[in-house]
């Protein structure tokens, strides 16, 4: 599968999400990722930014919440939600690949929501994550469009991470030791 949708792809995913956002209510499951006021959080193929104003509240005003997409129209997308919802802690960022433009351990939490099914080479997306995440940091992430055990295994083979938690939507997990 493609990592980078076209501008048409792109366009259709996010009418896709605005439509399911209206009969569901996805950005619950962030009351569960132990995000805490003043924390920076990555939401990680962040897409249309549909869990941005979700992340932006529990972060709180101390808090930053750093939105991260290799595509230019979901980073235009999200900085327009930011600014058109006064979501002064969401800060968009277009990333080249595997490579974060983040600090090292500058991260406390990161969630990848809907979307791992799509990443060429996981290990690489996985090991940039853990670059940017504190010792302590923990990643949130969703299965997307596979089985939750392809993901998980996915996941282990990285070597970057050990799984603390499974649900049937997501895995938490923890840096590798």
């Amino acid at each position: 599968m493609k990592e980078h949708l076209s501008n048409t792809a792109f366009r259709l995913m996010t009418v896709a999400f605005r439509v399911k956002d209206l009969f569901s209510r996805r950005t619950d499951i962030l009351a569960e990722f132990e995000i805490m006021e003043g924390m920076h959080v990555v939401d990680y193929g962040c897409g249309p930014g549909s869990y941005l104003k979700a992340a932006s509240r529990l972060v709180g005003d101390t808090g930053l919440v750093t939105a991260v997409d290799i595509h230019p129209l979901a980073i235009q997308a999200v900085n327009e939600k930011a600014f058109r919802m006064g979501l002064t802690n969401v800060m968009g960022l277009l990333t080249r690949g595997y490579d974060t433009p983040l600090d090292d351990h500058s991260v406390h939490i990161v969630y990848a929501m809907d979307m791992f099914h799509m990443v060429k080479d996981p290990t690489a997306m996985l090991t940039d994550i853990r670059r940017i995440l504190v010792p302590e940091g923990v990643l949130y992430m969703e299965s997307g469009h596979q089985p939750m055990e392809t993901a998980k295994q996915k996941i282990l083979d990285s070597g970057q991470f050990v799984i603390q938690r499974s649900t049937d939507r997501y895995v938490q997990c923890r840096p590798e030791a």
